[in-house]
């Protein structure tokens, strides 16, 4: 399950998407060394945000710290909590500066009955990666569009909602040698099922006082489902280390879920109804860090 430390608390590539190809942005002005990957005063930073006239740069300060941790995370449970820390004292203000839709949410919302999306309603852009992180972002457009139950095999990743707000179920993966004898193992495995406990459901928001921010783990929580709860809810994913691509699941049992449950979950394709399209969000090249 998702899990959170303080008030605050994910996608591989596999999907169907119509993303052209975009440029990317220079990251030449950040190209230095910092002296202290660790020292990050939280306090100082909506000032810093208020006196960068290009949120842009403050964005990309901020996605480079994150490669910087990640190439020199060591899977202990300090090193997940330093990066989630980063993203989760992030300003939303500034992700929400490059939303594709400059209204405001409540005017969004007022005339939702009277927009006509031609799309699926998805939207979204790879940020950054290289080969210790993966940075996306996800727009979905109405509530009740979901990011289908799926996993990312031996990843931690932190999600952060930076508008709207999003429910998410999740189940956590079992060791092998708990989900039976080696034989009923081996015939799993052979039918793409893998044995599960369902952690019940998260809630994060971007409103004020309210949890923004989840972390999952290459076991814990790994599996999950995400459901928009307003209009134009928006999400960035970090992950690391990089893995190549996502499973998709559904439950093989249908009576409702209590958590701590234990089930079956069956690997199935990617669901054809899971269609993202661009969105216009700024990505960056490879940042040249230096150890």
């Amino acid at each position: 399950m998702y899990s959170s430390s303080i008030q605050y608390n994910f996608f591989g590539k596999q999907f169907r998407a119509r993303i052209p190809q975009k440029k990317f942005l220079p990251t030449g002005f950040c190209n230095c060394k910092v002296k202290n990957m660790y020292a990050w005063n939280y306090a100082s930073e909506s000032q810093v945000t208020e006196r960068m006239e290009n949120p842009t740069r403050v964005l990309q300060m901020m996605i480079r710290r994150i490669a910087m941790l990640s190439k020199r995370f060591d899977g202990s449970p300090e090193s997940v909590s330093i990066i989630h820390s980063v993203v989760a004292n992030f300003d939303s203000k500034v992700l929400q500066q490059f939303l594709p839709n400059r209204f405001s949410r409540a005017v969004n919302t007022m005339f939702e009955s009277a927009i006509k999306d031609s799309s699926g309603g998805i939207q979204y852009a790879d940020v950054y990666k290289d080969e210790y992180c993966h940075v996306n972002t996800f727009g979905l457009s109405r509530p009740g569009l979901k990011i289908p139950l799926h996993d990312h095999p031996d990843q931690n990743a932190v999600m952060k909602v930076f508008q709207g707000s999003v429910r998410i179920r999740s189940f956590t993966i079992l060791d092998e040698k708990s989900a039976g004898t080696e034989e009923e193992e081996v015939s799993t495995q052979e039918i793409d099922q893998i044995r599960v406990r369902y952690e019940g459901e998260t809630v994060l928001s971007s409103r004020s006082g309210e949890i923004h921010s989840a972390v999952l783990g290459p076991k814990n929580g790994n599996i999950h489902e995400v459901v928009a709860l307003e209009p134009h809810t928006y999400f960035c994913d970090f992950f690391f280390p990089v893995t190549p691509s996502c499973h998709y699941y559904v439950p093989v049992q249908l009576e409702p879920l209590v958590a701590g449950q234990t089930l079956v979950l069956q690997q199935i394709p990617c669901p054809r109804s899971f269609i993202c399209d661009n969105m216009d969000f700024p990505s960056f090249q490879k940042f040249n860090i230096s150890d």
